[in-house]
Parts: structure tokens; sequence; C-alpha cells
């Protein structure tokens, strides 16, 4: 039988290990989110090369949704490409509705754009779709500041 001191020191310990192991972050599935002291921003990112596709034009994407409705949600868009054309895109997945779009011509070394987004509801699923023509590199990064922003790794059916 352990004694009373043995008791308390191995609860003691337990305790501790479960503490820390709540206190902590998991950046496993959450490497695209960043804390600040103000608001916590989750932030989407696409970098492409031309190994990427095969096709062209290509496409790619990321899904996101939010926890609760949202009236207005500001973002910004940094966009940089060596190609013909890109295209970025922020869409209602399942109505095809676009809430936002941009379109660059040529090389662009850096445009860093700020937008804002009206409506968006919690049942929702939404992407960040850039579609580009002779794409040597493109580099797709956009900045929600909201902590009510998700990544999702794949869509609902």
């Amino acid at each position: 039988m352990l004694g009373k001191k043995t008791f308390a020191i191995i609860l003691v310990i337990v305790i501790s290990v479960v503490s820390m192991t709540a206190c902590q972050k998991t950046n496993v599935n959450q490497s695209n989110v960043s804390d600040t002291k103000e608001t916590q921003k989750t932030v989407l990112e696409m970098e492409m090369d031309s190994n990427y596709s095969n096709s062209d034009p290509f496409e790619n994407g990321r899904l996101f949704c939010v926890s609760e409705d949202i009236d207005n949600l500001d973002v910004e868009v940094y966009f940089q490409m060596d190609g013909e054309s890109g295209i970025v895109e922020i869409k209602d997945r399942n109505e095809d509705e676009v809430l936002w779009n941009n379109t660059w011509d040529e090389n662009v070394s850096g445009d860093t754009v700020a937008v804002s987004l009206n409506n968006l509801q919690e049942e929702k699923e939404y992407v960040v779709l850039f579609t580009g023509t002779k794409i040597n590199y493109a580099l797709v990064k956009v900045t929600f500041e909201s902590e009510l922003v998700q990544e999702k790794s794949r869509p609902s059916k």
C-alpha cells in the first residue's frame, strides 16, 4: 500500500501534468493561427510554383468557416506573382456567390488589399480561390482579423 506522502506526491504530479497539457496550445491544427494581445488572427496561405499543376489555368483553394454570424469582417489580402495573370476570389462555396475578387496581370512584387466582407453566416462554408495562368510562382496570404474564423480541411457534404 502507498503511504499518504507518496500518494500526495503522485497526486500533485498527475494534477500538474494534466494542468500543463490543458493549457498548452495545439500547434498541429493551428499552424496558421497567431495570437496577438488585441485579437486572434487566422491566416490562410497558398504558395504555388510552376510544378504545382500541369493545367493552365490552375486553381488552388482554402476553405474556411465562421463560428458565429458576422456582420462585418476585416480581411487583408497579400498577393505576389510571377506569371501572366492571377485572380483571387473569396466565395460562398455552396452558392458560388463571389463576395470579393481581384485580378492581377503580369508580375506582382507584392500587393496588399484591405477587404471588408459582410454578413458571413455560421452554417456556410467559404473558400479563398486562386486561379492563375502561366504561373511560375504565386503567393496568396489572407489574414482574417477575427478569432471567429477557422480554416476547414475538407468541405461538408
